[in-house]
Protein backbone atom coordinates (compact mmCIF):
# COMPACT_ATOMS: atom_id res chain seq x y z
CA UNK A 1 0.00 0.00 0.00
CA UNK A 2 2.95 2.42 1.00
CA UNK A 3 4.81 1.56 -2.25
CA UNK A 4 1.63 2.51 -4.47
CA UNK A 5 0.90 5.61 -2.94
CA UNK A 6 5.09 6.36 -3.44
CA UNK A 7 4.66 5.44 -7.24
CA UNK A 8 1.06 7.49 -7.53
CA UNK A 9 3.07 10.88 -5.38
CA UNK A 10 5.79 10.46 -7.98
CA UNK A 11 3.83 10.39 -10.78
CA UNK A 12 1.73 13.10 -9.41
CA UNK A 13 5.09 15.45 -9.40
CA UNK A 14 6.17 14.14 -12.41
CA UNK A 15 2.82 15.07 -14.09
CA UNK A 16 3.01 18.83 -11.74
CA UNK A 17 6.68 19.42 -13.00
CA UNK A 18 5.66 18.82 -16.54
CA UNK A 19 2.85 21.14 -16.18
CA UNK A 20 4.86 23.79 -15.02
CA UNK A 21 7.41 23.51 -17.11
CA UNK A 22 4.91 23.66 -20.21
CA UNK A 23 3.27 26.56 -18.37
CA UNK A 24 7.17 27.96 -17.91
CA UNK A 25 7.85 27.86 -21.76
CA UNK A 26 4.39 29.25 -22.62
CA UNK A 27 4.96 32.08 -20.47
CA UNK A 28 8.35 32.59 -21.79
CA UNK A 29 6.69 32.15 -25.47
CA UNK A 30 4.38 34.69 -25.24
CA UNK A 31 6.97 37.32 -23.97
CA UNK A 32 9.41 36.27 -26.86
CA UNK A 33 11.05 40.21 -27.93
CA UNK A 34 10.78 40.67 -24.01
CA UNK A 35 13.57 41.22 -21.91
CA UNK A 36 13.72 38.66 -19.18
CA UNK A 37 12.86 39.14 -15.38
CA UNK A 38 15.40 40.66 -12.99
CA UNK A 39 17.39 42.52 -15.68
CA UNK A 40 18.73 45.75 -15.02
CA UNK A 41 20.66 48.54 -16.23
CA UNK A 42 22.37 51.55 -14.37
CA UNK A 43 19.97 50.44 -11.58
CA UNK A 44 16.67 50.88 -14.01
CA UNK A 45 14.44 47.58 -14.44
CA UNK A 46 14.19 46.77 -17.81
CA UNK A 47 12.20 42.98 -17.39
CA UNK A 48 9.42 42.79 -19.80
CA UNK A 49 10.52 45.38 -22.08
CA UNK A 50 10.81 45.15 -25.51
CA UNK A 51 14.39 46.32 -27.59
CA UNK A 52 12.66 49.87 -28.52
CA UNK A 53 11.42 50.12 -25.37
CA UNK A 54 15.09 49.54 -23.93
CA UNK A 55 16.47 52.28 -26.26
CA UNK A 56 14.28 54.63 -24.96
CA UNK A 57 15.45 54.01 -21.54
CA UNK A 58 19.05 53.90 -22.25
CA UNK A 59 18.11 57.43 -24.26
CA UNK A 60 16.77 58.84 -20.75
CA UNK A 61 19.53 57.28 -18.62
CA UNK A 62 22.32 59.46 -18.01
CA UNK A 63 21.88 61.99 -15.13
CA UNK A 64 21.70 65.48 -15.16
CA UNK A 65 25.65 66.58 -14.65
CA UNK A 66 27.28 70.21 -13.78
CA UNK A 67 30.92 69.58 -14.92
CA UNK A 68 33.65 72.02 -13.72
CA UNK A 69 37.05 72.22 -14.13
CA UNK A 70 39.48 73.93 -12.53
CA UNK A 71 43.08 75.83 -13.20
CA UNK A 72 45.69 77.18 -11.25
CA UNK A 73 46.54 80.88 -12.69
CA UNK A 74 49.80 83.07 -11.74
CA UNK A 75 49.18 86.71 -10.44
CA UNK A 76 51.05 88.06 -13.94
CA UNK A 77 49.11 85.96 -16.24
CA UNK A 78 46.92 88.05 -17.99
CA UNK A 79 43.08 86.14 -18.14
CA UNK A 80 41.03 86.61 -20.80
CA UNK A 81 37.36 85.53 -19.73
CA UNK A 82 34.77 85.75 -22.52
CA UNK A 83 31.51 83.90 -23.16
CA UNK A 84 31.48 80.73 -25.24
CA UNK A 85 28.75 80.58 -26.67
CA UNK A 86 29.62 77.84 -29.46
CA UNK A 87 31.02 75.21 -26.52
CA UNK A 88 28.20 75.81 -24.01
CA UNK A 89 30.66 76.82 -21.39
CA UNK A 90 31.23 79.29 -18.42
CA UNK A 91 34.37 80.94 -17.43
CA UNK A 92 35.27 82.96 -14.48
CA UNK A 93 37.78 83.42 -12.63
CA UNK A 94 37.75 82.64 -8.58
CA UNK A 95 40.94 83.93 -6.34
CA UNK A 96 43.54 82.21 -8.26
CA UNK A 97 41.95 79.92 -10.36
CA UNK A 98 40.63 79.95 -13.76
CA UNK A 99 36.96 77.72 -13.33
CA UNK A 100 35.14 76.70 -16.38
CA UNK A 101 31.36 75.27 -15.63
CA UNK A 102 28.90 73.54 -18.50
CA UNK A 103 26.22 71.63 -17.82
CA UNK A 104 26.85 69.62 -21.23
CA UNK A 105 26.98 65.70 -20.35
CA UNK A 106 31.11 64.76 -20.76
CA UNK A 107 30.21 61.00 -21.05
CA UNK A 108 27.71 59.26 -23.56
CA UNK A 109 26.25 55.64 -23.58
CA UNK A 110 26.80 53.56 -26.47
CA UNK A 111 23.14 52.36 -27.24
CA UNK A 112 24.17 49.32 -29.27
CA UNK A 113 26.72 47.69 -27.12
CA UNK A 114 24.71 48.43 -24.17
CA UNK A 115 21.64 47.22 -25.84
CA UNK A 116 23.63 44.38 -26.84
CA UNK A 117 25.06 43.59 -22.78
CA UNK A 118 21.18 44.06 -21.89
CA UNK A 119 20.29 41.10 -24.42
CA UNK A 120 23.12 38.47 -23.48
CA UNK A 121 22.25 38.66 -19.66
CA UNK A 122 18.41 38.05 -20.65
CA UNK A 123 19.52 35.19 -22.62
CA UNK A 124 21.15 33.40 -19.59
CA UNK A 125 17.54 33.48 -17.91
CA UNK A 126 16.44 29.77 -17.44
CA UNK A 127 12.72 29.18 -18.18
CA UNK A 128 11.62 28.32 -14.37
CA UNK A 129 12.96 32.00 -14.01
CA UNK A 130 10.31 33.44 -15.99
CA UNK A 131 7.35 30.95 -14.35
CA UNK A 132 8.65 32.43 -10.78
CA UNK A 133 8.07 35.73 -12.23
CA UNK A 134 4.60 34.36 -13.13
CA UNK A 135 3.97 32.70 -9.94
CA UNK A 136 5.25 35.06 -7.34
CA UNK A 137 5.34 38.73 -9.28
CA UNK A 138 9.42 39.47 -8.15
CA UNK A 139 12.01 38.29 -9.12
CA UNK A 140 14.63 35.25 -8.41
CA UNK A 141 17.60 36.56 -9.63
CA UNK A 142 18.77 40.06 -10.30
CA UNK A 143 21.14 40.46 -13.47
CA UNK A 144 23.12 43.64 -13.63
CA UNK A 145 23.91 44.54 -17.35
CA UNK A 146 26.91 46.88 -17.56
CA UNK A 147 26.27 50.40 -19.72
CA UNK A 148 29.35 50.54 -22.16
CA UNK A 149 30.44 54.46 -21.14
CA UNK A 150 32.71 56.34 -23.21
CA UNK A 151 33.89 59.75 -22.39
CA UNK A 152 32.85 62.82 -25.01
CA UNK A 153 37.01 63.22 -26.08
CA UNK A 154 35.83 66.19 -29.12
CA UNK A 155 33.94 67.70 -26.36
CA UNK A 156 36.48 67.29 -23.38
CA UNK A 157 38.96 68.47 -25.87
CA UNK A 158 37.33 71.87 -26.73
CA UNK A 159 36.71 72.70 -23.07
CA UNK A 160 40.57 72.34 -22.96
CA UNK A 161 40.92 74.53 -25.49
CA UNK A 162 38.56 77.23 -24.38
CA UNK A 163 40.86 76.59 -21.07
CA UNK A 164 43.98 76.62 -22.94
CA UNK A 165 42.76 80.09 -25.17
CA UNK A 166 42.50 82.15 -22.00
CA UNK A 167 45.36 81.03 -19.59
CA UNK A 168 48.34 79.43 -22.04
CA UNK A 169 50.89 82.06 -23.11
CA UNK A 170 54.17 81.65 -25.56
CA UNK A 171 57.24 82.18 -23.26
CA UNK A 172 59.20 85.62 -24.80
CA UNK A 173 62.86 85.09 -25.05
CA UNK A 174 65.06 88.25 -24.01
CA UNK A 175 66.31 90.02 -26.50
CA UNK A 176 69.70 91.95 -26.96
CA UNK A 177 70.49 94.99 -29.33
CA UNK A 178 72.78 97.42 -30.01
CA UNK A 179 71.32 100.97 -30.03
CA UNK A 180 73.56 103.89 -30.75
CA UNK A 181 76.77 102.02 -30.01
CA UNK A 182 74.83 100.87 -27.02
CA UNK A 183 73.47 97.51 -25.60
CA UNK A 184 69.65 97.52 -24.79
CA UNK A 185 67.93 94.41 -23.18
CA UNK A 186 64.32 93.42 -23.94
CA UNK A 187 63.66 91.24 -20.53
CA UNK A 188 62.26 88.19 -21.37
CA UNK A 189 58.77 86.48 -20.21
CA UNK A 190 58.12 83.11 -19.01
CA UNK A 191 54.94 81.01 -20.46
CA UNK A 192 52.29 78.88 -19.61
CA UNK A 193 50.86 75.55 -21.03
CA UNK A 194 47.89 73.46 -19.63
CA UNK A 195 48.93 70.22 -18.55
CA UNK A 196 47.00 68.36 -21.22
CA UNK A 197 48.57 65.09 -21.11
CA UNK A 198 47.80 64.74 -17.47
CA UNK A 199 44.15 66.11 -18.46
CA UNK A 200 43.44 63.39 -20.24
CA UNK A 201 44.45 60.48 -17.91
CA UNK A 202 42.34 62.33 -15.00
CA UNK A 203 39.63 62.24 -17.62
CA UNK A 204 39.78 58.98 -18.16
CA UNK A 205 40.45 57.94 -14.36
CA UNK A 206 37.44 60.54 -13.81
CA UNK A 207 35.08 58.62 -16.92
CA UNK A 208 35.43 54.93 -15.09
CA UNK A 209 34.18 56.62 -11.66
CA UNK A 210 31.17 57.83 -13.44
CA UNK A 211 30.95 54.40 -15.15
CA UNK A 212 30.71 52.63 -11.51
CA UNK A 213 28.41 55.19 -10.38
CA UNK A 214 25.77 54.31 -13.52
CA UNK A 215 26.10 50.74 -12.64
CA UNK A 216 25.10 51.29 -9.24
CA UNK A 217 21.69 52.88 -9.64
CA UNK A 218 19.41 55.93 -10.95
CA UNK A 219 21.15 59.09 -10.34
CA UNK A 220 19.31 62.23 -10.90
CA UNK A 221 22.63 64.45 -10.57
CA UNK A 222 25.85 64.07 -10.88
CA UNK A 223 28.68 66.84 -10.21
CA UNK A 224 32.17 66.30 -11.51
CA UNK A 225 35.16 67.80 -10.52
CA UNK A 226 38.38 68.47 -12.44
CA UNK A 227 41.75 70.14 -11.71
CA UNK A 228 43.90 70.67 -14.93
CA UNK A 229 47.35 71.88 -13.99
CA UNK A 230 49.74 74.47 -15.93
CA UNK A 231 53.42 74.16 -16.57
CA UNK A 232 55.63 77.06 -16.76
CA UNK A 233 57.70 77.29 -20.07
CA UNK A 234 60.96 78.79 -20.30
CA UNK A 235 62.77 80.93 -22.62
CA UNK A 236 65.74 79.70 -24.38
CA UNK A 237 66.89 83.27 -23.39
CA UNK A 238 66.19 84.57 -20.03
CA UNK A 239 66.38 88.12 -19.16
CA UNK A 240 69.47 87.24 -16.98
CA UNK A 241 71.45 85.33 -19.94
CA UNK A 242 70.74 88.80 -21.52
CA UNK A 243 71.69 91.33 -19.38
CA UNK A 244 75.24 89.18 -18.89
CA UNK A 245 76.37 89.96 -22.11
CA UNK A 246 77.90 93.20 -20.88
CA UNK A 247 81.62 92.69 -21.37
CA UNK A 248 83.73 93.53 -23.94
CA UNK A 249 85.51 90.44 -24.94
CA UNK A 250 87.21 91.19 -28.19
CA UNK A 251 88.16 94.17 -29.76
CA UNK A 252 90.78 94.84 -33.09
CA UNK A 253 90.84 97.75 -35.87
CA UNK A 254 92.21 97.50 -39.64
CA UNK A 255 92.56 100.17 -41.76
CA UNK A 256 91.50 100.10 -45.72
CA UNK A 257 93.44 104.16 -46.67
CA UNK A 258 93.91 103.41 -50.12
CA UNK A 259 91.59 101.11 -51.32
CA UNK A 260 89.83 101.74 -54.21
CA UNK A 261 86.10 102.53 -54.50
CA UNK A 262 84.20 98.92 -54.84
CA UNK A 263 86.48 97.73 -52.20
CA UNK A 264 85.30 100.39 -49.71
CA UNK A 265 81.82 100.41 -51.00
CA UNK A 266 81.75 96.46 -50.17
CA UNK A 267 83.85 97.17 -46.64
CA UNK A 268 80.99 99.59 -45.79
CA UNK A 269 78.14 97.19 -47.26
CA UNK A 270 79.29 94.40 -45.52
CA UNK A 271 79.65 96.44 -41.82
CA UNK A 272 76.35 96.76 -42.01
CA UNK A 273 75.04 92.75 -42.44
CA UNK A 274 77.52 92.32 -39.64
CA UNK A 275 76.57 95.13 -37.02
CA UNK A 276 74.50 94.13 -34.19
CA UNK A 277 74.47 90.20 -35.04
CA UNK A 278 73.32 88.50 -31.72
CA UNK A 279 74.85 84.62 -31.78
CA UNK A 280 72.53 82.87 -29.22
CA UNK A 281 74.36 80.20 -26.53
CA UNK A 282 75.16 77.53 -28.28
CA UNK A 283 74.47 78.72 -32.34
CA UNK A 284 77.67 78.64 -35.05
CA UNK A 285 77.89 81.65 -36.89
CA UNK A 286 78.76 82.16 -39.92
CA UNK A 287 80.58 85.47 -41.43
CA UNK A 288 79.80 84.29 -45.29
CA UNK A 289 76.34 83.78 -44.64
CA UNK A 290 76.08 86.60 -43.01
CA UNK A 291 77.02 88.73 -45.55
CA UNK A 292 76.52 87.15 -48.61
CA UNK A 293 74.56 87.48 -51.36
CA UNK A 294 77.57 89.72 -53.12
CA UNK A 295 74.70 91.69 -55.18
CA UNK A 296 74.15 94.87 -56.03
CA UNK A 297 70.53 94.70 -54.10
CA UNK A 298 72.58 94.05 -50.72
CA UNK A 299 74.97 96.78 -51.23
CA UNK A 300 78.20 95.61 -53.34
CA UNK A 301 80.25 96.75 -55.97
CA UNK A 302 82.80 94.80 -58.09
CA UNK A 303 86.51 95.08 -55.79
CA UNK A 304 89.73 94.09 -55.65
CA UNK A 305 90.37 90.13 -54.06
CA UNK A 306 92.58 87.12 -54.50
CA UNK A 307 90.86 84.40 -57.09
CA UNK A 308 93.55 81.89 -57.54
CA UNK A 309 96.66 83.33 -55.94
CA UNK A 310 96.01 86.82 -58.08
CA UNK A 311 95.00 90.03 -57.69
CA UNK A 312 91.72 90.30 -59.29
CA UNK A 313 88.33 92.38 -59.38
CA UNK A 314 84.47 90.42 -58.02
CA UNK A 315 81.43 91.59 -56.54
CA UNK A 316 82.09 91.58 -53.09
CA UNK A 317 85.84 92.01 -53.25
CA UNK A 318 87.21 93.43 -49.88
CA UNK A 319 85.03 91.60 -47.09
CA UNK A 320 87.93 89.66 -46.21
CA UNK A 321 89.12 92.29 -44.27
CA UNK A 322 85.58 92.08 -42.08
CA UNK A 323 85.99 88.95 -41.72
CA UNK A 324 89.80 89.08 -40.45
CA UNK A 325 89.23 92.12 -37.84
CA UNK A 326 86.33 89.91 -36.22
CA UNK A 327 89.11 87.17 -36.20
CA UNK A 328 91.15 89.16 -34.31
CA UNK A 329 88.63 89.97 -31.57
CA UNK A 330 87.17 86.74 -31.80
CA UNK A 331 91.14 85.39 -31.02
CA UNK A 332 91.01 87.43 -27.87
CA UNK A 333 88.21 85.61 -26.07
CA UNK A 334 87.98 81.72 -24.98
CA UNK A 335 85.01 81.62 -28.21
CA UNK A 336 85.11 78.45 -30.08
CA UNK A 337 86.44 79.21 -33.62
CA UNK A 338 85.61 76.02 -35.87
CA UNK A 339 86.37 77.03 -39.19
CA UNK A 340 88.90 79.80 -40.60
CA UNK A 341 91.21 79.92 -43.87
CA UNK A 342 94.21 82.15 -44.80
CA UNK A 343 94.50 84.04 -48.06
CA UNK A 344 96.73 82.45 -50.50
CA UNK A 345 98.62 85.85 -50.76
CA UNK A 346 99.54 87.90 -47.44
CA UNK A 347 97.10 90.90 -46.98
CA UNK A 348 98.36 94.20 -46.16
CA UNK A 349 95.98 95.14 -43.11
CA UNK A 350 97.35 92.14 -40.52
CA UNK A 351 100.18 90.32 -39.78
CA UNK A 352 100.90 86.94 -41.62
CA UNK A 353 98.77 84.14 -40.38
CA UNK A 354 96.38 86.68 -38.76
CA UNK A 355 94.22 86.39 -41.74
CA UNK A 356 90.50 85.04 -42.46
CA UNK A 357 89.69 84.64 -46.00
CA UNK A 358 86.06 84.83 -46.77
CA UNK A 359 85.49 82.67 -50.65
CA UNK A 360 82.65 81.37 -52.32
CA UNK A 361 81.20 78.02 -50.14
CA UNK A 362 84.31 76.41 -49.22
CA UNK A 363 86.19 79.58 -47.23
CA UNK A 364 84.33 80.75 -44.60
CA UNK A 365 85.00 82.19 -40.79
CA UNK A 366 83.26 80.48 -38.03
CA UNK A 367 82.46 80.40 -34.55
CA UNK A 368 80.19 79.17 -31.87
CA UNK A 369 78.69 80.82 -28.64
CA UNK A 370 80.21 78.06 -25.57
CA UNK A 371 78.58 80.28 -22.98
CA UNK A 372 74.97 81.06 -21.77
CA UNK A 373 74.64 84.18 -22.86
CA UNK A 374 74.37 85.88 -26.28
CA UNK A 375 77.64 86.94 -27.60
CA UNK A 376 76.66 90.37 -29.65
CA UNK A 377 78.98 91.81 -32.84
CA UNK A 378 79.09 95.55 -33.18
CA UNK A 379 81.49 96.56 -36.43
CA UNK A 380 81.32 100.19 -37.85
CA UNK A 381 83.25 102.27 -39.79
CA UNK A 382 84.98 105.22 -38.17
CA UNK A 383 86.81 106.73 -41.58
CA UNK A 384 88.90 104.83 -43.13
CA UNK A 385 89.15 102.22 -40.43
CA UNK A 386 87.28 98.78 -39.63
CA UNK A 387 86.41 98.68 -35.50
CA UNK A 388 84.77 95.50 -34.17
CA UNK A 389 83.81 94.88 -30.98
CA UNK A 390 82.14 91.31 -29.53
CA UNK A 391 80.17 91.48 -26.40
CA UNK A 392 79.80 88.32 -23.60
CA UNK A 393 80.57 87.54 -20.47
CA UNK A 394 83.60 88.28 -18.44
CA UNK A 395 84.40 84.69 -18.72
CA UNK A 396 85.24 84.20 -21.87
CA UNK A 397 87.57 87.21 -22.32
CA UNK A 398 91.24 86.53 -22.24
CA UNK A 399 93.74 88.78 -19.68
CA UNK A 400 96.54 90.74 -21.51
CA UNK A 401 96.39 88.48 -24.97
CA UNK A 402 99.39 88.74 -27.15
CA UNK A 403 100.59 87.84 -30.60
CA UNK A 404 103.73 86.45 -32.07
CA UNK A 405 104.32 85.69 -35.60
CA UNK A 406 107.21 83.21 -36.00
CA UNK A 407 108.56 82.47 -39.84
CA UNK A 408 109.18 79.07 -40.51
CA UNK A 409 110.22 78.23 -43.90
CA UNK A 410 110.69 80.65 -46.56
CA UNK A 411 111.69 80.18 -49.89
CA UNK A 412 111.33 81.97 -53.02
CA UNK A 413 107.98 80.94 -53.71
CA UNK A 414 105.96 80.24 -50.34
CA UNK A 415 106.52 81.67 -46.72
CA UNK A 416 105.24 79.25 -43.54
CA UNK A 417 104.66 81.01 -40.14
CA UNK A 418 103.35 80.36 -36.75
CA UNK A 419 101.18 82.32 -34.72
CA UNK A 420 101.23 81.61 -30.72
CA UNK A 421 99.27 83.69 -28.41
CA UNK A 422 100.12 84.67 -24.87
CA UNK A 423 97.82 85.46 -22.39
CA UNK A 424 97.95 85.39 -18.28
CA UNK A 425 96.63 82.69 -16.69
CA UNK A 426 94.91 81.40 -13.53
CA UNK A 427 97.87 81.35 -11.48
CA UNK A 428 98.78 85.05 -12.88
CA UNK A 429 101.75 83.10 -15.26
CA UNK A 430 102.19 83.77 -18.59
CA UNK A 431 100.18 80.91 -20.96
CA UNK A 432 101.91 80.57 -24.26
CA UNK A 433 100.01 78.29 -27.19
CA UNK A 434 99.84 77.91 -30.67
CA UNK A 435 96.77 79.11 -33.22
CA UNK A 436 97.49 78.54 -36.30
CA UNK A 437 100.13 77.04 -39.09
CA UNK A 438 99.70 78.97 -42.42
CA UNK A 439 101.42 78.95 -45.88
CA UNK A 440 101.43 81.85 -48.25
CA UNK A 441 102.68 82.24 -51.85
CA UNK A 442 105.03 85.21 -51.59
CA UNK A 443 103.69 88.27 -53.96
CA UNK A 444 105.60 88.24 -57.40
Amino acid sequence: MGKKMMRYSLAGMAVLAVILLATGLIIQWRNKGRIAPGITVCGRDVSGMTVEEVRDVLTEILPEFLTEIRCGILPEHNVVVQADTENEVNLSVQGMELVLRTSLPPVRILEEETLCAVLTESNKAKVWEWLYKALTGSCFCIRQAEPVVVWEDKMFGEWLAVLAKAVEQDCVDAEVSLKKGKLKVRPGKNGVLLNREKAWVDAEQLMAEVAERLKAGPIEEMVLRLLVEGKTTIPKLSTGQAKACNTIIGEFTTGFAGAGEGRRQNIKAGAKHLHGRVILPGEEFSVAAALMPFTEVNGYAAGGTYIGGQLAESMGGGVCQLSTTLYNALLQTKLEITERYPHSLPVGYVPLGQDAAIAGDYKDLKFKNTTESPVVVSCEIEGETVHILIYGTEAVKREAVSFETVLTEETEENVTVEVYRTEVGEDGEPVRERVSVDRYRVKE
